[in-house]
């Protein structure tokens, strides 16, 4: 028995996926998305230059073994998008790819609850055989998105208490004897090693004992795959926020080191992630929004477990770092005085496909695969806010804009 939460809208992504599998079998390609499976597994309080020295010490050897680049967290500074370098909004942002203008967790209160679509969710509804779980060292993560665990998008939600092996043997015996086709497993003692002592060499024993324990998990995984051939697994590291110079300490504002975040993968990445854009729009903190988001982790997640979303109601911030890349560095920008809203991107890949862009849920423009902006001066008159997405390859990207804002 399903929740009825879960049932609804089952039948719509059922149709999306079915639709995408039926594509793959008319092109010649048998791929089985049932048999692809992601692991996430999110280290909080990891300080990207402070992670490559414990690295180049050959004190991670497991992470080492990543693709791993950097990527930034707390959105955008002077715009809807930012949100403190705190850990509740950082983990709300990598499991639901949206910033705090749409998932609401704009702090470390476990109160709060997640209000966008999260991962659990999505994977949760594009199949009934699909199952996933939350592991959580810092137990805030799970109450927040207990609305998940309520409807079952989460099967199994477990608590740590700070005990990182307690998360780590549940992952484990997961990995050995459960059914799950995404785990999230979070991990804590590098954060607490931080506030507790700032940078230096306790910091970095507590990265090496993480990296010990993902070797645990890794070793679980792999004996796995051993044991059913036909599983396709995708690992995700990530962080939720660096740490505030030049001591380490603390976290939760703009800095560019609280902002630095990183996404390391056990398969090969795409541009987004490898290769930032030299001239970002915002060219701020030493042109740190020129790499991937952790917004980003989200739609990665999704392409290779072969999820499409609806792009009439796609509402996702980030575009994945794995597969075709849609277009990049997308913004919204209001116009006050004449009411529009400019739109600006980035294409760094080609397309035999029109660019599409939907208007919350409306289709308003197709445009070449060449074209980087489009102004809207037809906005409707009483909406309170506006979701514009961005396709390009098929593969979508949106962005927030609060019609409110506009002067009339």
């Amino acid at each position: 028995m399903y929740p009825i939460a879960r049932l609804c809208g089952i039948g719509v992504l059922l149709g999306l996926l079915a639709a995408v599998l039926l594509k793959n079998m008319l092109m010649g390609d048998s791929v089985d998305f049932h048999r692809h499976k992601a692991l996430l597994i999110g280290i909080d309080g990891v300080q990207y230059e402070q992670l490559k020295q414990v690295i180049d010490a050959g004190k991670a050897p497991n992470i080492a073994q990543f693709h791993l680049g950097m990527s930034y967290t707390g959105g955008i500074v002077d715009t809807s998008t930012r949100q403190p370098t705190l850990s509740g909004p950082g983990w709300a942002t990598i499991l639901t790819g949206t910033w705090a203008n749409r998932h609401k967790v704009v702090s470390n209160n476990s109160g709060l609850h997640n209000k966008s679509d999260s991962i659990f969710k999505l994977i949760s509804l594009s199949a009934p055989t699909r199952h996933t779980a939350s592991i959580v060292s810092w137990n805030p993560i799970n109450d927040n998105f207990v609305d998940d665990i309520s409807a079952g998008f989460i099967e199994l939600g477990v608590k740590c208490g700070g005990d990182d092996q307690c998360a780590t043997d549940r992952t484990v015996q997961e990995l050995r004897t459960g059914n799950f086709d995404f785990i999230f497993v979070h991990l804590d003692q590098p954060d607490g090693a931080g506030h507790e002592n700032g940078f230096g060499s306790r910091y970095q024993d507590a990265i090496t004992r993480t990296d010990h324990q993902i070797g645990q998990i890794l070793a679980a995984l792999s004996k796995r795959k051993q044991n059913n051939k036909g599983e396709d697994w995708l690992v995700v590291l990530t962080t939720d926020h660096g740490r505030r110079l030049p001591d380490g300490y603390d976290h939760g504002e703009q800095s560019r080191s609280e902002k630095t975040a990183f996404i390391g993968l056990d398969k090969p990445p795409n541009a987004e992630l490898t290769q930032p854009i030299a001239d970002p729009v915002d060219p701020g903190l030493e042109g740190l929004y020129g790499f991937a988001s952790e917004a980003d982790i989200v739609p990665t997640i999704l392409v290779h477990l072969g999820i499409n979303t609806d792009f009439e109601r796609h509402a996702i911030d980030g575009v994945p770092v794995i597969g075709h890349i849609g277009v990049r560095q997308l913004t919204a920008t209001l116009n006050r005085a004449d009411r529009t809203v400019s739109l600006r991107w980035r294409v760094t890949e080609g397309s035999k496909q029109p660019l599409r862009i939907y208007r919350s849920g409306q289709l308003i423009a197709k445009l070449t695969d060449s074209s980087s902006q489009y102004v809207d001066s037809d906005l409707p008159p009483s909406i309170a806010e506006l979701n514009y997405t961005v396709v390009l390859n098929d593969v979508p990207v949106s962005r927030l804009v609060y019609e409110a804002q506009i002067k009339r």
